[in-house]
């Protein structure tokens, strides 16, 4: 038997979830399929035959605490399925589906979504940092809609997903549900050799960098951060370092920029260096396994500096 194909979205209540999940029931690619909606929640807009765009979805609601092995395994055994969607209460943590509900075996997961508002984002991330920081790990695909480039830093939307999980997949959408190149607001021009990067920045910096590898792999920067070495480059590389708050004011990770240059015993290490080089790419491996580019320095000059302002960088 054909897998079921289950597409899984959170995000707060509004965030606009459901007129997401309207709008691909109504796509050609699942004309054919056999489709249940899942709701854990309702909000304002109702799943309608209407707003689906055909008459034959199933819709199903229950409460989170609702949704277990019983319910899984009873929808398979009486709809039978090609697709599902499951809009997830996001009061709720991710974890409480993906860890502790069994579902059929030809279940198979084809994408987990966070949508967000990004009008309000920025009053529930201040106040709501570890839920989104459960959306980030369990999900792999974050969009945010109702974006005004006047309004929201979109570098830092961008960098408060990052610094969670960099291999997080992510799409702005404006108010006319246009996507939004990132590359059009980013807070320092890459076309300046070298492109100095403001200590504050070093993060969005880094984490779009992630993202970006033919935007700026050959570019000549100029970045700010604490020397350290790691003894297993032996003498052939250190690293530039930079704390960040990653989720919340408690949950705070490093930032290593690797930085090859052979340096000797009288290498200042601990030291706020001043770093000029160019962006090259290694690859690394992701907690999953998978490959991703990681972006390096082939370094051409530094000097000791002041540490800055703000030695801890936030994403947002």
């Amino acid at each position: 038997m054909k897998d079921c194909l289950v597409y899984f979205f959170t995000g707060f209540l509004d965030s606009g979830k459901t007129s997401f999940i309207c709008s691909w029931t109504s796509e050609d690619n699942f004309s054919d399929k056999k489709i249940v909606v899942l709701a854990t929640e309702e909000g304002e807009e109702e799943y309608t035959p209407e707003k689906l765009g055909r008459d034959d979805v199933i819709v199903i609601t229950v409460e989170p605490d609702e949704v277990d092995k019983a319910l899984m395994f009873d929808i398979e055994k009486k709809h039978k399925p090609d697709v599902i969607f499951m809009e997830w209460n996001g009061s709720v943590s991710p974890s409480e589906f993906f860890e502790k509900v069994d579902v059929p075996r030809r279940w198979a997961l084809a994408a987990a979504l966070v949508i967000v508002d990004a009008s309000t984002y920025s009053e529930y991330y201040r106040n709501m940092q570890t839920i989104f920081a459960d959306y980030y790990r369990y999900c792999d695909n974050v969009i945010f809609n109702r974006v005004d480039p006047e309004v929201n830093n979109i570098p830092k939307l961008r960098g408060s997903v990052k610094s969670l999980n960099p291999g997080m997949n992510i799409t702005f959408l404006g108010n006319d549900n246009e996507m939004i190149d990132i590359g059009d607001h980013l807070p320092y021009d890459l076309k300046n050799n070298p492109c100095v990067i403001d200590p504050d920045d070093f993060g969005l910096f880094y984490t779009d960098a992630l993202d970006n590898v033919e935007r700026y792999n050959g570019k000549v920067v100029t970045l700010v951060g604490q020397a350290v070495v790691f003894r297993e480059f032996k003498g052939r590389a250190f690293a530039l370092q930079r704390q960040a708050y990653t989720c919340c004011a408690d949950d705070i990770g490093q930032i290593n920029l690797l930085c090859f240059h052979e340096h000797g015993s009288g290498f200042p290490v601990g030291q706020w260096l001043k770093v000029t080089g160019r962006i090259r790419y290694f690859e690394d491996k992701q907690r999953d396994g998978s490959p991703i580019a990681v972006p390096c320095i082939e370094v051409d000059d530094y000097a000791i500096t002041s540490k800055p302002e703000n030695e801890i960088i936030y994403f947002s």
